[in-house]
């Protein structure tokens, strides 16, 4: 089992007002007491809980729906209950010792939205569904792998295996009130997923509204369903704090209100707006005025805020995240495809397979100027990535060697790709980033920079995509190189290496890598609980990811959040950088 993690950073609260000397700050008159806006920089994809898979979309899912446990405060090692009255553990007997089986006391009297009474069977037919809705790059593989022991619900034709579900109804049962889990391995860190994802919905509510009914005879009609088509997509009902009231998706804003029917103490927030703003001017000024109350900010855009009266800042919160990594697509679909231009070898596009070259992806990754970037879009407040794994996290290699800033190397492997076809005839292919990011977009042109400068042969368009729509070519494996990170989904270095890393896992799968001795790695590691295998294990997988260069891992660095001086009991946790709601206030009410 992985080392607990600790984190110790500085935290460094800045408060921020503008005062006549000898005299104290003014609070300013607070807008909107009872409404929380938050000024985000992309959209939702979508807000059923077992579809969405990106931080924004659980952003706000996370405040509607709720799980089984949830991390206490600031830790990511320590739970408290939530929907389940007990946090399961070996010395109160909810966990076997062989760690097979886990059980969870249902907590009682607790109502949907809509006033439903919560069942143990409502937490059966939840976990059921995360698992085998399984829709295309989204997060069944979290139950599925420890559960069911495979990656995907789906067979090779892309149709569900039908005797899965056979497997998952008796690995899910109701006992006495209590929902008992067994897995198909020991897996550490099921409580962490658990606290995260898989949230609770109403069975009778999904039914009701044209969902899967929970039975094997109409699994195969709603797996992998397309985005809009999931009942949840746009309306829900969950045991949260907050419901939705609606998704206006013209205007880009969600809006939330406060559960009359929670099952705690009310939240004191009565209304939340989650407000798409892609230009960070238009953040910035609405966060000035107090028409928001948080915003999603970039480091390079931090300096632009500091100063704002009325406003607070606080930096050097640590991140659990594989932190602005590039992506190279091994195989690109050429569909219709305009970022690869031709599509050949020509000058005027790229071939799909132009990225499973090694010297090409090498090359990038020599062309990349590391040190500006971290002066550029981090003033320096960031420090050189050694692999997907982070450096707070068990299973670090601080000793691990990096690829070098070095345009001479480049070039020597772009003479040598595709056997010198490379460097005689050139390249042309679009580099995606997300729409309003200024990090990546700094990314994005030195990359663009360094490798044109090269040979006049080669050409790198930039585009700026909003999150859903890179979201969805993404899936499509139409980008053939894009801009990514990954905000851990549970603490443990098997969700850094496994999305990049794994060819089942996230990213490596919509890239098309595969390393058999990654795989093996990967899997030995998952399932082993000696501390000094696993620490061997993670160490030979940065060297694998050094070697192949899958992706291009670029800087470590902190979060900040830039809050109204006026907000309250932000709740910061490592897993959840986006936070809490529930227990958010304005003036300190």
């Amino acid at each position: 089992m992985s080392k607990p993690v600790a984190f110790k950073y500085p935290v460094l609260m800045v408060a921020l007002c503008l005062f006549a000397p000898g005299l104290l700050c003014a609070q300013p008159q607070i807008k909107n007491p009872g409404t929380f806006v938050y000024a985000i920089a992309g959209a939702p994809e979508s807000l059923d809980p077992d579809w969405e898979f990106d931080g924004i979309s659980h952003e706000i899912t996370s405040q509607i729906y709720e799980t089984l446990i949830a991390y206490k405060g600031w830790s990511v090692s320590q739970f408290v209950p939530r929907l389940a009255s007990v946090v399961p553990s070996r010395s109160n007997g909810l966990i076997s010792q062989d760690g097979l089986r886990y059980a969870f006391p249902i907590r009682k009297n607790v109502h949907f939205q809509d006033g439903g009474l919560m069942t143990a069977q409502d937490v059966k037919y939840s976990l059921m569904r995360c698992m085998l809705m399984d829709r295309s790059a989204g997060p069944s593989f979290l139950l599925l792998e420890p559960i069911l022991g495979v990656p995907s619900a789906a067979a090779p034709d892309g149709r569900p295996q039908m005797n899965l579900y056979d497997q998952a109804n008796n690995a899910i049962e109701v006992q006495f009130g209590s929902v008992v889990i067994y897995l198909n391995k020991p897996y550490p860190p099921l409580l962490s997923i658990l606290a995260n994802y898989c949230p609770v919905v109403s069975k009778a509510w999904v039914v009701a509204h044209g969902g899967w009914d929970g039975t094997k005879k109409t699994w195969a009609a709603h797996f992998n369903p397309p985005r809009e088509s999931a009942p949840l997509f746009e309306q829900g009902d969950g045991t949260g704090p907050f419901s939705l009231v609606r998704w206006d998706r013209q205007n880009q804003e969600v809006v939330l209100a406060r559960s009359d029917n929670y099952w705690r103490a009310p939240a004191k927030l009565q209304t939340i707006i989650f407000k798409t703003v892609s230009d960070f001017q238009t953040r910035k000024l609405m966060l000035a005025a107090g028409d928001a109350d948080a915003i999603m900010v970039d480091r390079a855009q931090l300096p632009q805020i500091q100063g704002l009266p009325g406003v607070s800042i606080t930096d050097n919160l640590p991140m659990l995240e594989v932190h602005d990594v590039f992506l190279m697509n091994f195989a690109v679909n050429p569909q219709a495809n305009p970022f690869i231009g031709s599509g050949k070898l020509d000058g005027d596009g790229i071939p799909p397979d132009f990225f499973a070259d090694t010297n090409i992806r090498h090359a990038m990754a020599y062309a990349f100027d590391y040190d500006s970037y971290m002066k550029d879009a981090y003033q320096n407040h960031a420090f050189r990535a050694r692999g997907p794994i982070p450096s707070n996290l068990f299973g670090y290699n601080a000793n691990q060697p990096v690829l070098p800033y070095d345009l001479t190397r480049a070039a020597n492997r772009f003479k040598k790709a595709f056997g010198g076809q490379i460097w005689k005839k050139g390249f042309r292919f679009t580099l995606v980033y997300q729409q309003g990011y200024e990090d990546r977009q700094i990314e994005a042109e030195i990359l663009k920079k360094n490798v044109e400068s090269l040979n006049p042969r080669f050409k790198i368009d930039l585009m700026a995509m909003g999150w859903p729509q890179w979201l969805s070519a993404l899936s499509d494996r139409r980008l053939p190189m894009t801009t990514a990170r990954w905000l851990l989904d549970y603490p443990d270095p098997d969700d850094a290496v496994t999305p990049f890393l794994y060819s089942q896992g996230y990213y490596a799968k919509l890239q098309g890598y595969s390393n058999s001795r990654a795989d093996d790695d990967i899997l030995e590691a998952r399932n082993t609980s000696s501390g000094d295998r696993r620490a061997r294990l993670y160490a030979d997988l940065q060297a694998i990811a050094y070697a192949d260069v899958p992706q291009i891992y670029t800087v470590e660095t902190y979060y900040a959040e830039a809050l109204r001086s006026w907000v309250h009991d932000w709740h910061y946790n490592p897993i959840r950088i986006y936070g809490n709601l529930y227990p958010v206030n304005k003036g300190g009410q």
